[in-house]
């Protein structure tokens, strides 16, 4: 195992004239003790190396530290490398780089393992919950956009779980992010009737933004959504400094560790309560379309268009009084027919009722078709579309 580090020192600085003074430097630490190419510390033994000079514009002076343990003790290996750049960077005008170290390697090497096989039981709670609960449609909205367009798109499987191709914070947001199930503008409505009579707790509490772990997991295992949240941050973070290959110290293998051990316990436990959560199908529209949200960009924004638009036809029925103004959400949600009664009382012409048909069904489609799929840029035609759509229902309703 080897360690290297190159130091850099004003030529002017009175810091470590020379290797002896650099090696008596060194020493300053009651720990360490260098006899000729042999360095001692605690109980381990490390070859050492010393290599000094100056650059060619002769204004810095270099040294250059190798050392060399061919042993198992890699935790005391690791407490001597950051006892020495502990003392090197005493000194605020001394530039020390890491020309190589193995440390860093051993450490991340046996630290990816453990972030691979939380970060695949996540994907495997996900996909399981999803097909049981949504079925196969939701899959085919997480290829990823440049791969429907490579050359190997005529190849790919529909059923085939692309989840594996979601970024790790995004199986976060999946999980923990909160969102609401009813629109903001009912709960405004509910607001300006609330009496004691008429309006309870739980009908305004069902407006509060909630995340897939609190509405489906939360009751099964011992856990809020934070704890893991939190957790999962700091992963991704580790997981970063694995991948882009930046140091990766005993301390960071110990958290990476006590995280995966603390967020493996609870997963598991979710995992084992799979079959025991049920879901209605409006939870089910909403489940489908924030996979579909997450997916891209493109796609999410076309969710939330469809969405409003949705909620500007109930809006402008209800002050039509054509529909009640306490309609339940499972009333709010038949498409089918309150887009049948905006053109059966002359609220919109034949064209815009088929084009708001059409709409729909590019929503469902995207939604619950496995057997075809929308490109960015044809999503981003339909979504100029609704944009026309609800600016003329914001007109007609005088918003």
């Amino acid at each position: 195992m080897k360690v290297e580090y190159l130091v850099l020192i004003d030529s002017g600085s009175t810091f470590c004239r020379d290797s002896k003074s650099f090696k008596s430097f060194l020493q300053s630490d009651s720990e360490i003790h260098i006899g000729g190419t042999k360095l001692n510390f605690r109980d381990i033994s490390v070859k050492y190396e010393l290599q000094e000079g100056e650059n060619t514009e002769k204004n810095h002076k270099f040294f250059h530290i190798r050392l060399i343990f061919d042993g198992d003790n890699v935790s005391e290996f690791s407490d001597l490398c950051r006892s020495i750049r502990k003392l090197l960077n005493m000194n605020a005008n001394n530039g020390v780089q890491a020309l190589w170290d193995d440390i860093s390697f051993y450490y991340s090497s046996h630290s990816y393992p453990l972030i691979y096989e939380i970060e695949n039981l996540v994907r495997k709670l996900i996909t399981k919950f999803m097909l049981t609960n949504v079925g196969l449609g939701w899959i085919k909205e997480t290829v990823p956009e440049d791969l429907k367009k490579s050359a190997r798109a005529e190849n790919v499987d529909l059923n085939t779980n692309y989840l594996y191709e979601t970024d790790f914070i995004q199986l976060s947001n999946f999980l923990f992010d909160e969102y609401r199930t009813l629109d903001i503008s009912g709960l405004v409505k509910k607001i300006s009737e609330v009496n004691a009579e008429t309006v309870s707790i739980k009908e305004i509490s069902e407006f509060i933004p909630k995340s897939n772990w609190e509405r489906y997991f939360q009751s099964y295992v011992d856990c809020e959504a934070s704890y893991l949240k939190s957790r999962w941050g700091k992963l991704y973070k580790l997981r970063c400094k694995i991948a882009h290959n930046n140091t990766f110290t005993k301390p960071d293998h110990e958290q990476t560790t006590k995280l995966v051990e603390e967020v493996k316990l609870k997963i598991l436990a979710a995992i084992e309560s799979l079959d025991k959560i049920t879901i209605n199908e409006n939870d089910r529209e909403d489940l489908a379309e924030l996979v579909v949200s997450n997916s891209s960009v493109v796609f999410g924004t076309f969710i939330q268009k469809w969405k409003m638009l949705e909620s500007l036809m109930v809006e402008l029925l209800i002050a039509e009084n054509i529909l009640p103004p306490d309609l339940s959400k499972r009333d709010r949600a038949m498409l089918f027919k309150n887009q049948e009664a905006l053109i059966k009382n002359n609220l919109i012409s034949s064209a815009m009722y088929k084009e708001i048909k059409q709409l729909n069904k590019v929503r469902n489609v995207m939604i619950h078709e496995t057997e075809q799929y929308f490109t960015d840029s044809e999503i981003v035609v339909f979504s100029r579309q609704i944009d026309k759509i609800i600016e003329f229902f914001v007109e007609k309703m005088g918003m």
